[in-house]
């Protein structure tokens, strides 16, 4: 194996363009000597003669002319190369690829992608939206940078922080008992006809624990949010909901009301590689997800 710096290379394709010592070593600022010098460790590397050297020319030989045409191929894709990262590193170019659940790729995410374009027009985007198992098979294939889930799941090889705790909602028509009311309690709703988000998933399953001694008449269980919103906008029952799905809901139809009780809220969480660190697009992305959460709501881990 040649081993040879891209110095080297260099001179050697200026020595070939110029056909001068004094011209190339004045292009590759150094002296005549040392130009000559690394010349010479260049033939002696090889074990080959590359330049032909007389008083009126200098030339290279057939063996110069097949490294110098090797030179410029590999120091024109080390130069593009460079050029690429260097561009990456300035948020010239780039690309960011995100996996969340529904309702985060539906609702909370376009405006930040929005914004992030605008301010980074050179980066590409990729959303996925998927159910959290496979949001996190997306991170740990290194197809997605990240992913956004309300539960991180199994974490091996994984890591994660809170980005905030998400509030729930009754979500109720307009009409209900309970509509005009500031504030409720899970405990409030004793008696009424509930339309579950199914209980397979995380939201579900959190319900149903908080929800363990409280009769509530199971009207119907759907594992879409748009068919909860759906379905309470028709008078089918009511719903307890994370406040992301409130864009969902028809508000001429259907009162969105704040529930406050304990162990409600839940984690957020940003997740990524233990072994890898955020590359500058995909850390930018999350400094900007991060100044748009509300602060009071923000939690760490």
């Amino acid at each position: 194996m040649i081993n040879v710096s891209t110095r080297v290379l260099r001179a050697l394709i200026a020595l070939d363009e110029l056909r001068h010592f004094s011209l190339a070593a004045e292009r590759c600022n150094v002296t005549q000597s040392a130009f000559s010098q690394m010349i010479a460790k260049l033939e002696a590397e090889v074990g080959l003669r590359l330049v032909d050297r007389d008083r009126r020319r200098v030339s290279l030989t057939g063996d110069g002319e097949r490294l110098v045409a090797a030179a410029r191929r590999v120091v024109a894709e080390l130069d593009e190369i460079g050029a690429d990262l260097r561009d990456r590193a300035s948020m010239g170019k780039g690309r960011v690829a995100v996996a969340t659940s529904p309702p985060f790729a539906a609702h909370w995410l376009p405006p930040l992608i929005a914004q992030f374009r605008a301010k980074y027009p050179g980066i590409r985007v990729e959303l996925f939206d998927h159910l959290p198992p496979r949001c996190l098979e997306l991170v740990r294939e290194r197809q997605a940078d990240f992913a956004i889930l309300s539960a991180p799941g199994p974490l091996a090889g994984l890591q994660y922080s809170v980005l905030l705790q998400e509030s729930f909602v009754l979500a109720c028509p307009t009409d209900h008992r309970l509509a005009s009311r500031k504030r409720v309690d899970l405990r409030d709703l004793d008696g009424a006809r509930l339309i579950r988000y199914a209980r397979s998933g995380s939201i579900g399953q959190h319900l149903e624990y908080l929800m363990r001694g409280i009769a509530v008449e199971d009207a119907m269980e759907v594992e879409h949010l748009p068919t909860v919103a759906g379905l309470v906008a028709a008078g089918l029952g009511v719903s307890v909901v994370p406040s992301i799905a409130m864009p969902f809901f028809d508000a001429t139809k259907v009162a969105l009301v704040p529930v406050v009780s304990l162990d409600l809220d839940r984690d957020i969480h940003l997740v990524w590689q233990a072994s890898r660190v955020l590359g500058p697009a995909a850390q930018a992305f999350v400094d900007l997800l991060k100044s748009c959460l509300p602060r009071q709501k923000r939690s760490g881990k």
